[in-house]
């Protein structure tokens, strides 16, 4: 019984931290536009002006698609590190299984790494290109 609950406890708190980038995110700057609007939900229009779902570019829309995309793939990551040092720390000494929990986590940090550089380079790219600022604005 006191497995049940400890498995139980172990996956109710795993999928909670794998959404905590989520909660973080809502907090920041994640999910304004190029243009520092805040209005997340409003749909661009290709060609600019006032459309059915507000004011509007094609632009914004793909910024937001690609920060959605990196954060969605950052909480994957970590749920992947999470469940590799899970499986580290339940191996007991077997070395076939430590190593393989070592490599889940190397390879979740790596992940991480490229979803981290991969947005710095989307942000430098596109605050040159759209809004013609160079840097990262800091």
């Amino acid at each position: 019984m006191m497995a049940v609950f400890k498995k139980s406890a172990v996956r109710i708190l795993s999928a909670g931290l794998a959404f905590l980038p989520l909660a973080a995110g809502a907090q920041g700057d994640f999910f304004k536009t190029i243009d520092g609007s805040s209005n997340f939900f409003v749909v661009p229009t290709p060609f600019g002006g006032e459309g059915p779902a507000g004011k509007g570019r094609f632009g914004d829309l793909v910024a937001v698609i690609i920060n959605v995309a990196l954060l969605a793939i950052a909480s994957v990551a970590v749920i992947f590190l999470i469940v590799g040092a899970y499986r580290y720390i339940t191996a007991h000494g077997n070395e076939e299984k430590s190593e393989a929990a070592k490599k889940t986590m190397t390879a979740a940090i790596w992940g991480l790494i490229i979803v981290i550089l991969a947005a710095a380079i989307i942000t430098i790219i596109s605050r040159i290109l759209i809004q013609g600022k160079g840097g990262l604005g800091v």
